[in-house]
């Protein structure tokens, strides 16, 4: 395994951060979470201060994790897909509040009122997927006809909502407007310039050096990833082969800039607003969040066995990215950790139950828990969300799907404790607890206005205490 010299880590950060603490707690959290290869990559002021592999890129050969493994890193290539969007405005093509009727006239006529902008903020009301077959090949105008097929959660610009359709769409647009894959024009436009030499579509029928594989747990036992088409792994939602040194080559253009004009990274960093002046911790690509005293960006990337994390605190200039071959790992939590060990300014404290003034929210999140696992959640209790998005995130669309996969094998629910409340937008927003006989998760309910439950997810947590993610 290859590291930069320790003498460049020692020279930037405390020695409290220096490689053994970082290798020592890395170490542990892939035992823990059964993670078989990972990468990890810091970067300060758009210098690389670490770029490191651990365990195995592919466990059948036993080929170590380098630098240069490439990861798959799933909704991460957002924020490139919204840098092709943004070539395309200042290039005059698009601009940012046509319709995307404009310029994709097939589309469904209930698709008019859509922008580019609001499906680059997500604030569209497309649903979450396209609900296709991801083992078949489809051209674009099929694709989009399989999204156009199913209904909109919401009207365009009137709530925000987390949507990887939104991305597949910018991906077709980019493809239609400038007569070349989006992943062409990045490639030419994006990753050449900024020396990311090794940053690519997904092809699994091409031979690509130094490729990681990617693994899901199945009743303990870690297989090989499902294969899927190739027009899954060629969408804008971001179904990309990244290094960790293309990594950081990114940061340090993202630092410089330079490649888009000042107008358009303010547009970059605009946060989602609705119709109604609410406004959402999303911009074109990126989730945002304040902490610290400072401006932090962040996204995660899940894909076919493959999790990504990458974090960048604005006013330190510091970077932390991880990238992992395991479906079960949680990159998110390593990177903020490794932040932390980094900056003790960013470190999250461990999290504790706060005094819950609204048992009835916690009751009913309750009943929600036990009807989620017993397959019978109510669809009336929900807002904003279509009958078969609502069936696919409780009953999933496969075996091992869904929420109530993820809530059955934990067994008997034996505690739920409120961790957070907060407005988000328009919705106030609980973060709950809850301990399972076999397990915990994190709960997070927003209602909104009309007393109707407006988001809601369920995640894997591993401790009581971890920080509340936000």
């Amino acid at each position: 395994m290859k590291m930069l010299p320790l003498l460049l880590l020692c020279a930037a950060f405390p020695a409290s951060a220096r490689a053994d603490a970082i290798d020592d707690y890395i170490s542990a959290e892939m035992g823990r979470q059964k993670v078989p290869g990972l990468s990890l990559a810091i970067m300060r002021e758009g210098q690389a201060v670490r770029a490191q592999g651990y365990g195995f890129a592919n466990l059948e050969h036993s080929v170590p994790v380098h630098p240069d493994t490439l990861f798959k890193t799933g909704a991460i290539g957002m924020q490139f897909t919204a840098i092709a969007v943004m070539f395309l405005v200042e290039d005059g093509k698009i601009r940012l509040d046509d319709s995307i009727r404009k310029h994709l006239p097939n589309v469904p006529w209930n698709w008019a009122p859509i922008t580019i902008r609001q499906l680059l903020n997500h604030t569209s009301g497309l649903p979450v997927t396209p609900n296709g077959d991801f083992r078949v090949d489809y051209t674009d105008d099929q694709l989009l006809d399989i999204i156009g097929k199913q209904e909109l959660n919401f009207p365009a610009g009137t709530r925000w909502h987390f949507s990887y359709a939104d991305y597949v769409v910018l991906g077709i647009l980019v493809n239609k407007v400038s007569g070349e894959l989006h992943t062409d024009l990045l490639a030419r436009r994006l990753f050449k310039p900024l020396n990311m030499n090794t940053a690519r579509l997904i092809d699994e029928g091409v031979v690509i050096p130094n490729r990681a594989t990617g693994y899901d747990m199945r009743d303990g036992v870690i297989r090989n990833a499902e294969w899927v088409s190739q027009t899954a792994n060629s969408g804008g939602d971001g179904p990309l082969y990244l290094s960790a040194l293309d990594v950081v080559n990114w940061d340090a253009g993202l630092l410089k800039g330079s490649f888009l004009k000042p107008q358009s990274w303010a547009e970059m960093a605009r946060p989602a607003q609705t119709a109604n002046g609410s406004t959402y911790p999303y911009g074109f690509g990126w989730y945002r969040e304040h902490a610290a005293g400072q401006d932090i960006w962040y996204h995660g990337g899940s894909w076919m066995g493959f999790q990504a994390f990458i974090i960048r605190y604005l006013g330190d200039k510091l970077t932390v990215v991880v990238m992992a071959n395991g479906e079960k790992s949680d990159p998110e939590k390593i990177a903020r950790h490794v932040a932390g060990m980094l900056d003790s300014e960013v470190a999250q404290a461990p999290a504790a139950p706060i005094e819950d003034r609204e048992p009835q929210v916690t009751a009913a999140l309750k009943r929600l828990l036990q009807q989620i696992a017993a397959g019978k959640a109510d669809y009336n209790a929900f807002a904003f969300v279509s009958k078969a998005e609502f069936a696919e995130a409780m009953v999933g669309y496969g075996p091992g799907t869904g929420y109530q996969a993820f809530v059955q094998p934990l067994g008997a629910l034996q505690a739920v404790s409120l961790f957070a409340c907060k407005e988000v937008g328009e919705d106030r927003v609980y973060h709950y607890r809850a301990r399972y006989e076999r397990g915990l998760l994190e709960a997070r309910i927003g209602y909104a206005p009309n007393g109707k439950i407006g988001s809601f997810e369920l995640v894997p947590i591993s401790e009581w205490d971890e920080p509340v993610r936000r």
